[in-house]
Parts: C-alpha cells; structure tokens; sequence
C-alpha cells in the first residue's frame, strides 16, 4: 500500500464497512478490522458506525433479508442499479442499549460458527 498511488482509491482504516454501491445485491459488503489500513477502490462506499452501535451485530442485520429489502427499495439506476450511502442511511433498524447489542452480535456470531462447522462435517 505503501507504494500504490492513492488518488484512485479510498484508505478504509481499522473497524470500517466497505461496499461496492453497484454490487451490494450480491453481498459485495465487508467490515475491515485487520488493526492496519487498507484500500479499495474509489467506486466504494466507506464507513464507521457510531460508538452506540456494535458493530458485530450491524455485520448480521447487513447480511439479513431486511437489509436485501431495504436496498431493493431504494437502489436507483436503469441498466445497473446502485445503493449509494445516503440510500443505506435512509435505512432504520431499532438497536437496544450497547450491552445488548454485543451480546446479540456474539450469538449471531457463535450460531454462525456453529453452522460452518456443521457444514464441514461428512454426511
């Protein structure tokens, strides 16, 4: 990254989303939390949340069916259809306090863990 020329691109730093407006349909979405900065490309929609909100459990509602409903809702276009970020933030979700949050996005997280290895076990 050091070397690569940043005019084209945006640094998405540590605890970050990610998302390609024109590709968010097909889950084209990913939280950066590597502890260093990256880039993506200039086409991408970055941003953090606000610290009232976890971001582990905004990871699954962005993976869930209310979001794809959301952003068939509101994605404009004609032959390629975008979700820019002021459409996502036009978006509601009722969060409970922090501390539930968390414990919410760990079970989401252990479900899925559980789920994999599931998964990954012979039939």
């Amino acid at each position: 990254m050091r070397e690569a020329d940043k005019r084209m691109y945006y640094i998405v730093s540590p605890n970050s989303f990610a998302y390609n407006p024109a590709r968010i349909n097909v889950g084209s979405i990913g939280y950066q939390n590597i502890g260093k900065n990256v880039i993506v490309s200039s086409l991408y929609e970055v941003f953090k949340t606000s610290e009232d909100v976890d971001d582990r459990l905004l990871w699954h509602w962005l993976k869930s069916p209310d979001f794809q409903k959301l952003i068939m809702q509101l994605q404009e276009g004609g032959v390629r259809l975008y979700f820019y970020y002021d459409k996502l933030c036009m978006g509601e979700v009722s969060l409970p306090s922090l501390e539930e949050q968390r414990k919410i996005g760990k079970l989401f997280d252990t479900l899925d863990n559980l789920i994999t290895l599931h998964q990954r076990e012979p039939t």
